[in-house]
């Protein structure tokens, strides 16, 4: 009988799970739509009234990964405009907290490095009317 159930018993197959960088970078450009005060991520536009991407916006441009899977560890670099008047580091603060949390739901990568450089800061009114002057040279 003993013998039987070894017979039966489930054979251990090898597994593995990686991930592609886009994915990461997927993850912390949504997430960065969540952000009060964050206008782009390079070359992400996000609504300033909706905070989420426009349809035709890829959310992993502008977000840089570089991805250890051997580790499960990841670093990230990304550029971003805020907005005038808000607080820099408490937007800062926040995308890292954030990034961090929703990486680590969906994933098992952890965060090892995360490098946000400001590259500007507009009034709302000053970033709609890039966004409109973009719109208008593209369907020229």
């Amino acid at each position: 009988m003993d013998e039987k159930m070894k017979n039966n018993a489930p054979q251990a197959i090898e597994s593995e799970l990686n991930y592609n960088e886009d994915v990461i970078a997927k993850i912390v450009g949504r997430t960065m739509t969540t952000i009060p005060g964050v206008l782009t991520v390079e070359g992400n536009v996000i609504e300033n009234l909706a905070d989420r991407f426009r349809d035709n916006d890829d959310p992993t441009k502008g977000v840089k990964v570089d991805l250890d899977d051997d580790a499960q560890t990841a670093t990230l670099e990304l550029s971003a405009t805020l907005e005038y008047g808000r607080n820099a580091p408490k937007i800062f603060d926040e995308a890292v907290n954030k990034v961090q949390a929703e990486v680590t739901r969906m994933t098992d990568v952890k965060l090892t490095s995360f490098k946000m450089t400001v590259t500007d800061m507009l009034t709302k009114e000053e970033w709609q009317a890039q966004q409109d002057k973009a719109s208008q040279n593209k369907s020229e």
